[in-house]
């Protein structure tokens, strides 16, 4: 008996001495259920309101498990913006730490500054398209900014990074930002299959390629060398034959309404319609639904939802946009992109049923950065999916409607 209870306090020890992890998160849902076990299924125990912390336990599925009113309870984790992570340790080491201090410019035409790194914060202001900006760490795809004196985040797919800086964390001298090179126009490709992006300003064996662009894709161009303009590719300079490149004088960011091939002005750009799309991120899938969900008090569904073409009809028609209903007929609109020039805000279109095989079936927004947005099937919310492994071996094209 000695012998057993000893084993037993040997393995609370070695326990209590390992790493405690914790992710701290806020809810974005206007009501969360708690349910008892990790199953949407499982009894509700109770509910957390909008903007409640939590500190999870472990994560189950699709749930994390979390400490409620003394009891162990789940919730579903598509309403959770986990914030950070905290972790102790008997055996802790400190180490010297460094700041990462990033310089950027805003891409959206008036990108909203919030209070904490989510949505469901509050806003606080905004800044305008090509503002430059100090920004420093990256917490749930936001950057940490100063704003108005207080510490404020804002959405990092909408800010395009031109330098950055590393320094010790005790250093009183601020990091200044490395001038940056302002565009001198924009540019769009007119070659008939493709133009090759170059490491040098040459066409020679000894100028090798590093990508490449595609017919009407645009592009900044920072001067002129042997017949070449200097352009950004991938985060490092390139050259691109000039003769290939139609210089326009429209900034990146115009947008126009692309309607059968046939372009009309429009006050919409890609990036608000991503920002308004992403809205609705956890909505439930109804088949044939076309309306944001609704739910009562305790946050309990109560009616409403999307499928995938009814959540890209809703999110276009909020900026005067009336694509069709089905997915078979909103492939026909707007003008063609390939999987390599999808911007903001462009349509794209899967093959995922197996039993019609040879049939677009799926659409979803591009949203930037290989990523898109998405409501794809029964038992699912409105998500974001990586555009690779499945997605990419079953993807058809892309749909520009706004320009």
């Amino acid at each position: 008996m000695r012998k057993r209870i000893a084993f037993i306090v040997m393995l609370i020890s070695i326990a209590s001495s390992q790493i405690a992890v914790a992710d701290s998160g806020v809810v974005s849902a206007s009501s969360l259920n708690v349910r008892q076990k990790p199953s949407l299924s499982s009894s509700i125990t109770g509910s957390l309101s909008k903007n409640s912390n939590i500190d999870t336990l472990g994560k189950e599925g699709d749930f994390y498990k979390i400490s409620y009113k003394g009891k162990t309870g789940y919730v579903h984790k598509t309403y959770i913006n986990i914030a950070k992570n905290t972790s102790t340790s008997k055996s802790a080491v400190t180490v010297k730490s460094t700041s990462i201090a990033k310089y950027g410019q805003i891409t959206a035409s008036n990108l909203n500054v919030r209070s904490g790194a989510g949505v469901t914060y509050p806003v606080k202001g905004n800044i305008k398209l090509g503002s430059k900006v100090t920004v420093y760490e990256k917490l749930n795809d936001f950057y940490k900014i100063i704003y108005g004196g207080k510490t404020s985040y804002i959405s990092a797919q909408y800010v395009k990074v031109t330098e950055e800086k590393v320094s010790n964390s005790n250093s009183t001298s601020p990091v200044a930002p490395t001038p940056t090179i302002k565009s001198t126009g924009v540019g769009t490709i007119t070659a008939s299959d493709f133009l090759s992006v170059r490491k040098t300003a040459s066409l020679g064996n000894d100028s090798v390629a590093v990508g490449r662009m595609y017919p009407k894709q645009k592009v900044d161009i920072y001067g002129e060398q042997n017949g070449f303009y200097k352009v950004k590719y991938d985060g490092q300079w390139g050259y691109i034959y000039k003769i290939y490149v139609s210089v326009v004088n429209d900034p990146l960011n115009k947008a126009e309404y692309v309607e059968d091939g046939q372009q009309y002005d429009t006050q919409t750009t890609g990036n608000e319609l991503v920002s308004y799309s992403n809205t609705f991120l956890g909505t439930p899938y109804i088949w044939g639904g076309t309306t944001p969900a609704k739910f009562n008090t305790s946050g309990e569904y109560i009616s409403g939802g999307f499928d995938c073409s009814g959540f890209v009809q809703y999110s276009y028609k909020n900026f005067g946009i009336n694509l069709p209903r089905t997915t078979m007929d909103q492939v026909n609109k707007g003008t063609s992109i390939d999987i390599n020039s999808l911007q903001n805000g462009d349509l794209v279109f899967f093959m995922t049923n197996t039993s019609a095989p040879s049939e677009v079936s799926h659409v979803g927004i591009y949203i930037g950065n290989n990523k898109f947005t998405h409501c794809p099937k029964p038992g699912d919310v409105v998500k974001i999916s990586e555009l690779t492994g499945y997605y990419k071996e079953n993807f058809v094209v892309g749909r520009r409607i706004i320009k």
